[in-house]
């Protein structure tokens, strides 16, 4: 989601707002301070994977890297999520990569195709990892967020942060809703890792947490009406279309376009928006619309020839994927 101004940088908006976020703040380690008296239990090894800050941050490029990882060294896994948006009237649900989207969710759709993994969602994230254990035999479940979702055992937390955005990705440091993050910036000194989706500052306050980075290499555009059609990043250089993005930083998107000299002309919409034709009517069907595969998996059944999905290689650093992976194929859970 596109952040207010006021969550960028305080003024008199956060500072009438600061009584209520300081109670979200007060709320929040209190939860925390209950999880870690009563921790909840699991067999299997539980890596989150979430952010402390309302909007995306790189979350499912991460869970994708991160289950391509584990697969190369002959580990299985599945992802559990809370299936945001999706209209489903029973839970958990099993994803597969043909389920629709408005029931269980635009993400875990879009993991389930090009994971080919397990995945299973629910609100409740502790049912989805009830179901994960009962029907798949996997090494390691990965929740898809949940950070704060204080139901859900977890043995590795990763936290993911936006470092586009300002203050390293924290914003103006103040709670909801004054400011973006869903609990005090401390819990970063209780996690085990931070990622920085983009360029990792220098300077960086909490030393607690392991640090890495991620960055999203452009690889090529396919055509979402036609996948096995693919073009290379610049066969649109020079020429004009239409870019959307349903996601936490459409900015990150539209910056990629440019960098590849596409003239797009921004159509944003709000995080997990439900697409429609009736979205697009307006739109001169001569010109291309270029898209993330996050908002591909909610427009492939209406489609036209000239819609191209940008496809992006989320790559993280040598250090920082040897000592996550060490992290977790030592655990002793992995030993038993």
């Amino acid at each position: 989601m596109s952040w207010p101004s006021f969550w960028l940088k305080a003024d008199w908006r956060s500072g009438l707002l600061k009584p209520l976020s300081n109670t979200v703040c007060w709320l929040a380690r209190r939860r925390l301070t209950q999880f870690r008296q009563h921790p909840p239990q699991s067999e299997t090894l539980v890596v989150v994977v979430g952010n402390i800050v309302v909007g995306g941050a790189g979350k499912t490029p991460f869970i994708q890297w991160l289950g391509l990882q584990l697969s190369a060294r002959g580990l299985s896994y599945g992802v559990i999520s809370r299936g945001y948006g999706g209209q489903a009237k029973t839970w958990p649900q099993i994803v597969t990569p043909d389920s629709s989207p408005g029931l269980v969710g635009d993400e875990p759709v879009l993991i389930a195709q090009s994971l080919a993994c397990p995945v299973v969602v629910s609100p409740k994230r502790a049912e989805a990892l009830a179901l994960m254990q009962n029907q798949f035999d996997v090494d390691v479940v990965i929740s898809d967020d949940g950070l704060q979702h204080y139901a859900l055992a977890r043995d590795i937390e990763v936290v993911l942060l936006d470092s586009a955005r300002p203050n390293n990705g924290l914003g103006n440091g103040l709670c909801m809703p004054a400011g973006p993050l869903r609990e005090p910036s401390q819990r970063l000194n209780e996690v085990d890792f931070v990622v920085f989706n983009g360029e990792q500052p220098v300077g960086f306050e909490f030393n607690k947490p392991t640090l890495g980075q991620m960055t999203l290499k452009p690889n090529y555009f396919y055509a979402l009406a036609q996948s096995e059609k693919r073009v290379d990043l610049q066969a649109f250089s020079g020429q004009s279309g239409y870019a959307i993005a349903g996601i936490g930083n459409p900015a990150r998107f539209y910056q990629s376009l440019e960098n590849l000299a596409i003239k797009a002309e921004p159509l944003n919409f709000s995080d997990h928006h439900a697409y429609q034709p009736d979205d697009f009517k307006l739109l001169d069907p001569q010109k291309p619309v270029f898209m993330t595969a996050k908002d591909a998996v909610k427009c492939r059944e209406f489609a036209a020839h000239n819609w191209w999905v940008l496809e992006v290689e989320p790559q993280c650093s040598y250090e920082f994927a040897q000592c996550l992976l060490e992290r977790i194929s030592q655990h002793p859970k992995l030993k038993t």
